[in-house]
């Protein structure tokens, strides 16, 4: 692939294919012929193609939808437990779901009238969407339950429309839980990172025994009941020591899910295992296509969002909505921006319905200004990256981490070919 740029314009050509262009700014994907792709090798050369290009780049559409957030937290995901029953080889949770200071159970008692704060200061007509996270969180269903009630009550008479989420290694999956997901209808995330012979390895029971059954068992009930149910999606984490995406891809389509998600881990910092993730991804993406054309390729979590954003040309502004529309609630009410902070006290932002305002006040400025993208193509379909990812890299979270934007401008390339081959046969 070569690759061209006039200023918000970025050019691609693939082999003898009629080259791409994508509009920064509007989010606008078209063919360009090749006089306009001769022009942006040599922008100081006036050319009549040059010139329309130059016009489309200074043209301002005004169909696209700002990406800034709206103040106010809408999104909380709160980790019932601090404990788990897995010993995953990569977890980020201090290695066994603790963060470094175990917890069987949040007290829900403590936790009610924290949620109450929030959904007071929620307008009517609003949204509000609560994820629970662990450990693992289906070692207390009886705190989903719980939390879940009361937040469906406190919405009631306002139009305040709660959805829940669940984010599960799929091992604990009988009838009590089941039903507790079909009473809150849950959004459901297991994380399975491939077949029994890559799986078993990276996520083995505490005992040292593979999982995997345990989570094909769980699949299996789960699709008794899938009409009662949210979302359902496969979640992989892949580093330098599991790189099968393809076999996990394979293995994810024997099951009645709606979403995949492929994850490069966050503690992952090796150029070759990045290089290779976006390699393989690129052979999901074909296999995709191949195999049912935008719907198959759109399974692919990551591929649906940037097709989502270049249908309805929404810009982001900010990879996520941490401290802006979004905190962390840990076992014990502590408060932070993400889930990988739990349990780092320089990032906490508050405990129970204390907010610390000054440290909040430094997220409220959109991302891709405070990382310097502002001269990336890709900004508005990246929203500036992963604070903690390039924390991890960098030392700075607002520093990039080259690796990230590498992987994710390749992504996003990979989508846009997807995009322009899906929309001509429309």
């Amino acid at each position: 692939m070569e690759q061209r740029r006039y200023k918000d314009i970025v050019a691609f050509k693939w082999g003898q294919n009629a080259p791409l262009a994508f509009h920064a700014r509007n989010l606008e994907v078209a063919e360009i012929s090749e006089d306009t792709w001769a022009s942006m090798e040599d922008a100081a050369k006036s050319t009549e193609a040059g010139h329309e290009l130059a016009i489309w780049e200074s043209d301002a559409n005004p169909d696209v939808k700002s990406g800034k957030l709206e103040p106010g937290i809408r999104s909380l995901t709160i980790n019932v437990t601090q404990i788990c029953n897995l010993k995953c080889t990569y977890c980020a949770a201090g290695g066994d779901g603790t963060y470094g200071e175990a917890q069987t159970k949040i007290n829900v008692e403590k936790t009610l009238p924290q949620l109450q704060f929030f959904l007071e200061r929620l307008p009517a007509n609003s949204n509000f969407r609560i994820t629970f996270l662990g450990g693992e969180p289906l070692l207390y269903p009886e705190g989903i339950q719980e939390i879940a009630n009361y937040v469906r009550l406190m919405a009631a008479g306002r139009n305040i429309r709660p959805q829940f989420s669940i984010v599960t290694n799929g091992t604990l999956m009988n009838e009590k839980t089941l039903s507790v997901l079909k009473n809150i209808k849950a959004n459901i995330t297991i994380s399975l990172d491939g077949p029994a012979s890559i799986n078993d390895k990276a996520r083995p029971t505490k005992n040292g025994t593979g999982s995997t059954e345990l989570v094909i068992e769980g699949l299996k009930l789960l699709s008794t009941a899938r009409e009662s149910l949210g979302r359902l999606t496969l979640h992989g984490v892949f580093n330098s020591d599991n790189m099968n995406l393809v076999s996990a891809y394979d293995f994810y389509r024997e099951f009645d899910v709606d979403k995949y998600e492929f994850t490069y881990s966050v503690a992952d910092n090796d150029e070759a295992s990045n290089k290779e993730f976006v390699q393989q991804m690129n052979h999901i993406a074909k296999k995709a296509f191949t195999l049912g054309g935008e719907t198959e390729l759109r399974k692919i979590g990551a591929f649906d969002q940037y097709f989502s954003a270049l249908d309805n040309q929404q810009q982001t502004e900010n990879y996520c909505g941490a401290g802006k529309s979004f905190l962390m609630v840990d076992a014990k009410n502590n408060l932070f921006t993400c889930p990988w902070e739990v349990g780092n006290k320089a990032e906490q932002v508050g405990q129970g319905s204390h907010l610390d305002l000054e440290k909040l006040e430094q997220y409220q400025s959109p991302l891709i200004e405070k990382n310097s993208c502002q001269s990336c193509w890709a900004r508005y379909l990246c929203g500036g990256g992963c604070m903690f990812i390039h924390k991890q890299s960098t030392g700075n979270k607002h520093q990039k981490d080259g690796q990230f934007c590498y992987r994710t401008r390749s992504l996003i390339s990979t989508a846009l070919l997807y995009y322009k081959i899906s929309r001509e046969s429309c």
